[in-house]
């Protein structure tokens, strides 16, 4: 029987030859083999019952009567990513050899509890929505729109007849809007202590997460910034889903109720945004175009006309392109995901400079953070009334 080496675990981005394009397809089969154990829920059937089980076992739980020996098969697959261990008969010759699914168990490994429905990493949402075929289903439309553009609309609008935030809104998908949002909170679950711990918060008085979804951003940076407040401010359906939460991402950090609150708005109108010294948008200004960023920027500093001028701070938190940076690899990639789904862009650091001084807001500083966000910090002196 042939042998596997050790490069049949690489990355098709650091092979090269004939192996970079058989990596390419293997990689995608593996990706399938994950959304499917994700979607099935299959880590929450291994987690409940804490012992390991065969496939044919998995396969009748709850009522259900799945073909156990394709069960198997995919069980098989994702164990070569470590989410679950398959646990052998010590005796490969033995005629049980011929029906594993029957003989053979598997176990939940550490990797594999995150994609559980209650991991708090919600993992397995980030999963679904990425991989899932929602999301897939407009990056078809790539070859279109390089040769055609914009013209008959994003893939998005092409694969479903309406923009992706309007269809998050529409009442018939709101599973699938929650989804989307807990793939978002996935993403602050994955950055968000380096983005607190690089950056003093503590300077200001009340922080206005714009767009902030569940409120998981905000409420591990006030969890680090103790004299901190803050508001989560997004669409009426997105702050009715993250009152409903229960706990709530600020109750699993144990902050004071009296620090934080959960406003709904429309960040196109400024009467509706909350006034504040200081806002964070992250992952945002990204799924607009230089038209509409600037909108946005400039409803900020309208939400805060005054009698007196006063200086606000924001901070907006994007992958940012780096030219000829092999590591900028993630944001050149989610560049063509945004492309696809939202006709927007990642930009570089000179594009968000340029953007925010059409804006009104002067470039402060930029941080780095070890995970794939960058921050950049801008402040703004706001209008008066006349």
């Amino acid at each position: 029987m042939a042998k596997q080496g050790n490069d049949s675990i690489l990355s098709p981005l650091v092979t090269n030859g004939l192996p970079k394009f058989m990596f390419f397809v293997f990689h995608r089969c593996i990706e399938r083999v994950l959304w499917t154990f994700a979607e099935l829920g299959i880590a929450d059937l291994m987690a409940d019952h804490k012992v390991p089980l065969t496939a044919t076992e998995l396969s009748q739980l709850n009522g259900n009567n799945w073909n156990a020996e394709l069960l198997y098969r995919l069980l098989r697959s994702v164990a070569d990513t470590d989410i679950v261990k398959e646990l052998t008969s010590s005796d490969e010759n033995s005629e049980n050899d011929l029906h594993p699914e029957n003989v053979n168990r598997f176990q939940l490994t550490d990797n594999g509890l995150f994609l559980t429905s209650n991991h708090p990493s919600k993992a397995r949402d980030l999963i679904r929505l990425e991989l899932g075929t929602i999301t897939h289903k407009p990056s078809t439309y790539l070859p279109y729109l390089i040769q055609y553009g914009y013209k008959n609309g994003n893939g998005f609008e092409h694969a479903y007849g309406c923009s992706l935030f309007d269809y998050l809104q529409k009442e018939e998908n709101k599973e699938y809007s929650t989804l989307f949002n807990n793939a978002m909170a996935c993403y602050s679950n994955n950055s968000t202590d380096s983005i607190g711990s690089i950056i003093n918060f503590s300077r200001f008085e009340k922080l206005v997460d714009i767009g902030g979804g569940l409120g998981t951003l905000l409420s591990i940076i006030l969890k680090q910034n103790k004299n901190l407040n803050g508001i989560v401010f997004d669409l009426e359906h997105v702050i009715e889903n993250a009152k409903k939460q229960s706990p709530n991402e600020f109750q699993q950090r144990n902050i004071e109720s009296n620090r934080y609150e959960f406003i709904s708005g429309d960040m196109f109108k400024s009467e509706t945004i909350p006034q504040a010294d200081s806002y964070i948008l992250k992952w945002l200004i990204h799924d607009w175009t230089d038209e509409v960023s600037i909108q946005i920027l400039k409803s900020i500093r309208s939400a805060n006309k005054s009698r007196e001028k006063k200086i606000i701070t924001i901070f907006l938190v994007e992958t940012i392109i780096v030219p000829n940076d092999v590591h900028s690899w993630i944001a050149r990639v989610m560049d063509i995901e945004m492309l696809t789904l939202l006709n927007a862009k990642e930009r570089t650091k000179a594009e968000y400079i340029e953007l925010l001084k059409k804006s009104g807001y002067d470039f402060k500083d930029l941080y780095e953070t070890n995970s794939m966000y960058s921050v950049i910090e801008a402040i703004t002196t706001t209008e008066v009334f006349d």
